[in-house]
């Protein structure tokens, strides 16, 4: 009796853990919908163990009718989680129907049947059925990495829990009746079962959630709120590669930094939120117009950067050039109708020039740009190497 109520206790507790786990990432991760639905499950199977503990304080018809509604619906709230993470849609009708039908045959067979084997046989067998039809019309988006990995713990929970339900009717023979199914070993080993899949089931969920929004809160880290380009701190990390590769010696790249010209009279003039505005278009033009491997980077204020990845100096100018011109084409709406140009320094990134080098000789150009009458492109002159000076034969 110990065992058995130490199994009964331990596993409500099992359950309400995660719900409130998954409540607490969907807090920090509101868009992810399926956290709640999973949670839901979770509480609702934590309820019927509970009520599972408890089935003796009640009358059997309430006790069974209970638990099995528990149950099913606890089963349905975890297969729409499923359709909600992979489809961001969930079939509520289908899924109604299917634990509906679960819960009619139950019934059916409980009540016309003394013998409790027939409804634990429809029970066991139509919930682990909703598992895997689930996991099968999902089967193409759960193909790989930890998406694979629940697939197969989900399925392989499914296929065991019709295997214990075999084994152990098997086992205590194939009449129970009511009175014989509380303390019996077919209602341990369901205790025992269930605490096992949902804590397997569990981890792997938390597993995936976890690495996702840790995921997410690093990329935030590394981006500019205001322009969702990537700051300095998100530049160091995407750089960091490209300057500690060995290979970087045989890549040729340039550098474009970018900055709005008389910027400040547009806020002066209309005001802080309207120049937001005119950065966060600026900022959408850089992003649109440079390739998936080059890094736009907001480096401070109105100006920006871009590393024009494997490029020559002379791409990297044209780059500049074009989007200076359409830049300078757009109508503002938040400054009544007017536009902004910006100026553009150009530099190549030479073979062991490190960060600051390759900063120091952009931020030349751009000046250079800014001095000649700012909405225009300039292009860093590095100085040519030094003639080896010859002695003369005397």
């Amino acid at each position: 009796m110990f065992e058995q109520s130490y199994f009964q206790l331990l596993n409500p507790l099992i359950s309400l853990t995660f719900a409130g786990g998954f409540l607490v990432l969907w807090h920090y991760a509101r868009d992810i919908r399926s956290l709640r639905f999973f949670s839901a499950s979770y509480f609702l199977a934590a309820c019927a163990m509970v009520a599972d503990f408890l089935q003796a304080m009640m009358a059997p018809v309430v006790a069974s009718a209970l638990l099995t509604s528990l149950y099913v619906v606890a089963s349905v709230f975890f297969c729409a989680g499923l359709y909600q993470l992979y489809t961001n849609r969930v079939p509520w009708k289908p899924l109604s129907a299917a634990g509906a039908v679960v819960l009619v045959a139950y019934t059916v067979l409980r009540l016309g049947i003394e013998n409790v084997v027939p409804s634990a046989w429809a029970i066991n067998v139509g919930i682990a059925t909703l598992y895997l039809h689930s996991l099968f019309v999902l089967r193409r988006h759960m193909r790989s990495g930890m998406h694979r990995a629940l697939q197969c713990v989900v399925a392989t929970s499914a296929v065991l829990l019709v295997v214990r339900t075999a084994v152990v009717f098997w086992y205590v023979g194939v009449t129970m009746t009511e009175a014989d199914y509380a303390g019996s070993l077919a209602s341990v080993t369901l205790q025992l079962f269930l605490a096992v899949a949902s804590l397997a089931i569990a981890v792997v969920l938390f597993v995936m959630f976890g690495t996702k929004i840790v995921g997410r809160m690093t990329e935030k880290s590394y981006t500019d709120p205001l322009t969702g380009a990537l700051n300095r701190r998100g530049f160091e990390a995407r750089i960091a590669t490209l300057v500690g590769d060995r290979t970087a010696t045989e890549r040729r790249h340039a550098v474009v930094m970018a900055d709005l010209d008389q910027f400040k009279s547009v806020n002066d003039t209309y005001g802080h939120e309207a120049g937001d505005v005119v950065i966060m278009a600026f900022a959408k033009l850089l992003r649109d117009s440079a390739r998936a491997e080059d890094v736009v980077v907001r480096w401070g204020g109105e100006e920006f950067l871009v590393v024009v990845a494997n490029s020559e100096t002379a791409s990297a100018r044209l780059f500049a050039e074009g989007v200076r011109v359409r830049w300078e084409a757009i109508r503002h709406d938040c400054l009544d109708g007017g536009s902004v140009t910006a100026s553009f320094g150009v530099a190549g990134w030479r073979s062991g020039q490190d960060v600051a080098g390759v900063g120091r000789a952009v931020d030349a150009a751009l000046y250079q740009a800014k001095r000649e009458g700012r909405n225009r492109v300039c292009v860093d002159r590095p100085d040519p190497p030094a003639k080896p000076v010859r002695a003369e034969v005397a």
